[in-house]
């Protein structure tokens, strides 16, 4: 899936992310990578990385999958957006949330 740059001022609005979430995000939009893996690409310490898709996690926009490499010790944990008709519609809803929200602060003005 291939998500439009706009996406990272969405996300960020909707779900209050910083914008070093919004661009794990954003990567996770377009690529599926395990933590390290996206740390490297981003130039970000894998801790931290960590600790973005586990806020991210609870959005429901990304999925993570445990993974077991033949030959290797041990599992990984691989990190996606689950798919663009699901992600659509959590941002949808996600934005008639935000509307009513902010609605009702204008009225109480």
């Amino acid at each position: 899936m291939k998500c439009p740059g706009e996406i990272k001022q969405l996300l960020k609005v909707l779900y209050n992310l910083s914008a070093s979430e919004t661009e794990v995000m954003y990567f996770l939009c377009n690529n599926e990578a395990r933590a390290s893996e996206i740390a490297d690409e981003l130039g970000k310490d894998r801790s931290t990385v960590q600790r973005y898709l586990s806020k991210l996690r609870t959005t429901g926009l990304l999925e993570r999958e445990s993974v077991i490499e033949e030959g290797k010790k041990g599992r990984h944990y691989v990190y996606r957006v689950p798919d663009k008709e699901k992600m659509k519609d959590k941002i949808k809803e996600k934005m008639r949330e935000w509307e009513e929200e902010k609605m009702q602060v204008l009225e109480e003005i």
